[in-house]
């Protein structure tokens, strides 16, 4: 390899491949998010660690969690669904879904909070 050639990027390995060298204005999801108060207060508790759907649904107020874990995407977020094999309220199995905001998207976005002032 001549000095003009570059060498190859390293490409990365784990689930947030797929977003190397994407970085999203944090403080403007953080603005897009204060105009819907479900969207916030599911950023909020992503914000704190995994999140399974039906306590998600009940912190957002709503039974349509998906949709609005959709919107976050659609803002730059990155988010997994886990699925998980449970039981419902008939012990009969089941599968659900626990959401996980990425390492890299929760520390943007607190350290925008930071610098907005908010703990």
């Amino acid at each position: 390899m001549n000095q003009t050639q570059k060498s190859p990027t390293p490409i990365a390995v784990g689930s947030e491949a797929q977003y190397q060298n994407k970085h999203p204005d944090y403080s403007a999801i953080l603005a897009k998010t204060n105009d819907s108060a479900r969207l916030r207060r599911a950023v909020d508790v992503l914000l704190k660690g995994p999140v399974n759907r039906r306590d998600l649904d009940a912190v957002i107020g709503t039974t349509n969690a998906p949709a609005y874990i959709s919107r976050l995407k659609d803002l730059g977020l990155w988010i997994d669904c886990e699925t998980l094999q449970g039981q419902d309220r008939y012990g009969q199995a089941c599968r659900y879904g626990r959401y996980h905001l990425s390492q890299t998207h929760r520390d943007g976005l607190r350290h925008a909070l930071t610098m907005q002032g908010v703990k």
